[in-house]
Parts: structure tokens; C-alpha cells; sequence
């Protein structure tokens, strides 16, 4: 894959799948390899509305990209995800992790800060 739209699958990885043969099948809020006439292959989570609406709507799990629709007829195959590989060893520090010490740092400073404006 390439960019980051879906972090924090990194971009470099090697998406593996299996061919879904009948997109019915396709569960909302699970990710999918989809190959489409307007946008090539993309790897997304998909909303399942093939139903109610006649398209897929695909979202990126980097919350900075917004969502888009997907009409069937522009859609050539999908892929249920299976894996991923990759060559870069993970950093050890989770975002998560990271999150959590940036939210520690910054209440400590707010802490301090309450502290000297009681002394003045």
C-alpha cells in the first residue's frame, strides 16, 4: 500500500486477501481490497449498502480522510483483507502509549501552572 490513509498499517505493506465472490457477503465495518474503474485498487473499511443504495462506502482508518461512495457498477472485485506484511520492525511505543504520556506531560504542566498562579 501506499500514503497513509490507513494507518497504522504502514505504507510499504503487502495487503493479502481472499476473492469475494458475492458482495452481499461483504460485512460492514471490516476492511476489503477493492479494485475500481475510477480509483484502481484501493484498501479501505467498507460500509456494506449494496442493498439499500447500490454502492459501498469506503472509509480509511486515518480519521483525516473523509469517507466516499462507490457505485457497483464501478466496482471490478473485492477482496476480503487477510494480512499484511511488512519489513519495518513496529515501533515498540504504540500510538496509544504515546497518547497516554503526551495526556500525562500535559497534566502535569497544567498542574504546575495552577501552582504558581496560587502563589501569586
Amino acid at each position: 500500500i501506499t500514503g497513509d490513509s490507513m494507518l497504522p498499517i504502514p505504507e510499504g505493506s503487502w495487503i493479502t486477501g481472499e476473492f469475494i465472490q458475492d458482495w452481499h457477503t461483504i460485512q460492514s465495518g471490516k476492511p476489503y481490497i477493492i479494485l475500481t474503474v475510477n480509483d484502481g485498487i484501493v484498501f479501505k473499511i467498507v460500509d456494506n449498502l449494496i442493498q439499500d443504495e447500490g454502492l459501498l462506502r469506503l472509509y480509511s482508518l486515518n480519521s483525516l480522510y473523509k469517507p466516499y461512495d462507490v457505485p457497483v457498477p464501478d466496482i471490478k472485485e473485492v477482496w476480503r483483507f487477510t494480512n499484511y506484511i511488512n519489513s519495518e520492525i513496529p515501533n515498540v511505543e504504540s500510538s496509544g502509549e504515546n497518547l497516554n504520556q503526551k495526556i500525562f506531560e500535559l497534566t502535569r504542566e497544567v498542574e504546575a501552572i495552577k501552582r504558581q498562579i496560587n502563589r501569586s
